[in-house]
């Protein structure tokens, strides 16, 4: 499988580029006028997987985000999607699951993007289009950036919008819940595929099915992302964070090579910050690896998050086995909440200050500090205060010219010095809005 990316322009002949495809092969079986008319016949996709010379039993292509083999078998993930598209009545909304209708609705996006993005290729190769949006329906970045570069070394980019197709990673991908049962994809299939895939399936797409409960516990230690030496940096997201809390040390941490960082939440997928747009998480609580980073933002969700006792407990265990606990903005109130910030020195959003100190008294807030490091805590003062944390705790990993360079590179004035805090003044404003 790793060979087909190493397929370069050249290697543009007919065999090669049927090779190419047959080996990527996800073509979904549909008839001609599926994408208009709404009309699905059954759909198996192993036919086309077959015929492609690809071993339903043993062929493991797909890549996780991490750019790694998944470890769960193409035809099984395959054959999940394309249950829920057969099935007109599946609907496990209710409970974070997949239904069918958004299931087709993100078919039907992705092949149109792909009948355009590749229609040079379609003359020869009339599969193209559907092994395309086969692929990308798998829901992560791996996939979709495996694609992207097949295609666009045969000068076929995907530029077209597939932000459907990509946001079914939460139902579809190993990580993901299809019948949101709080089970993985992953767990389920550990548990199930030595009894066939079919097991597998019904098992991943029926809530009812599911391994016990020492089931889940032994197989928890198995959902780690495959990190290659790399740590796993978990941001938190709950319902309205601020955005820049997050997308200023993500845009930062992106640029590390070694971090494998990933978004949490107490339940997997969509999660709408306080200025309304939605970031897709790609654990819950339950389903998270082991991190050796985790950083919890601030921003007007902070209040009810207070109250949440699965956050608090996942902080408090989370925080016991991290390398390091960070916070932006009135995240340090909700590190304050659990009580892991006792016996350091602390800072947060000026205009909140008391939001922070009034969850625990005894902690050293520090009021004039753009960030404060203490021991393996790194907390930091409002909003924008947050990207300048994020390149001080690389700093402190990889040394002060790795931030620089990263900093340069997305031309950010970063501001080294923690203690110049020109927003110190508003400790006595509170309450006025950020």
């Amino acid at each position: 499988m790793n060979r087909l990316f190493q397929i370069t322009p050249k290697r543009r002949s007919g065999p090669a580029l049927s090779a190419c495809f047959g080996l990527l092969a996800m073509a979904i079986i549909l008839p001609a006028s599926a994408g208009s008319t709404g009309e699905f016949k059954a759909i198996d996709f192993d036919p086309a997987l077959e015929a492609a010379g690809m071993n339903l039993a043993t062929t493991d292509g797909n890549l996780d985000a991490g750019l790694q083999k998944n470890g769960l078998l193409d035809s099984a993930e395959m054959a999940l999607i394309a249950t829920v598209l057969n099935d007109k009545g599946y609907d496990r909304s209710a409970t974070g699951g997949a239904d069918h209708k958004t299931v087709l609705d993100a078919y039907r996006q992705a092949l149109s993007s792909a009948s355009r993005d590749v229609q040079l290729l379609t003359a020869k190769y009339p599969a193209a289009a559907e092994m395309v949006a086969g692929y990308v329906m798998i829901g992560n970045d791996g996939s979709f950036a495996a694609i992207n570069a097949m295609m666009s070394r045969f000068g076929s980019p995907l530029a077209g919008d597939y932000t459907l197709a990509r946001r079914l990673g939460p139902w579809f991908g190993p990580e993901g819940d299809a019948d949101g049962d709080g089970v993985t994809n992953r767990m389920e299939y550990s548990a199930f595929i030595t009894s066939g895939r079919e097991a597998y399936v019904r098992a991943a797409l029926d809530p009812e099915t599911k391994p016990s409960a020492a089931q889940v516990a032994e197989l928890a230690g198995k959902t780690t992302v495959p990190q290659d030496g790399r740590k796993t940096v978990g941001i938190i997201l709950y319902p309205g964070f601020e955005v820049l809390d997050v997308y200023g040390p993500l845009e930062m941490w992106s640029y590390v090579k070694e971090f494998n960082v990933v978004l949490i939440a107490e339940q997997a997928g969509p999660v709408k910050s306080g200025q309304g747009t939605t970031t897709i998480a790609d654990y819950s609580f339950t389903t998270a690896p082991d991190l050796d980073i985790i950083m919890v933002p601030g921003g007007f969700g902070t209040f009810s998050q207070l109250e949440n006792a699965a956050l608090m407990d996942f902080l408090r265990t989370r925080n016991e086995q991290t390398e390091i606990t960070s916070s932006v903005c009135t995240g340090a109130a909700l590190l304050a909440r659990a009580g892991i910030l006792k016996g350091h020195r602390a800072t947060t959003n000026k205009r909140f200050f008391s939001l922070a100190t009034d969850q625990d008294v005894s902690v050293d807030w520090v009021v004039e500090a753009r960030w404060v490091e203490s021991g393996k805590m790194i907390t930091s003062s409002g909003v924008s205060a947050g990207t300048d944390m994020a390149l001080a705790l690389i700093a402190r990993l990889y040394g002060v010219d790795r931030a620089r360079g990263i900093a340069s590179g997305v031309e950010y004035q970063w501001q080294e010095d923690p203690s110049l805090d020109p927003f110190a003044k508003f400790v006595t404003k509170q309450g006025t809005a950020p």
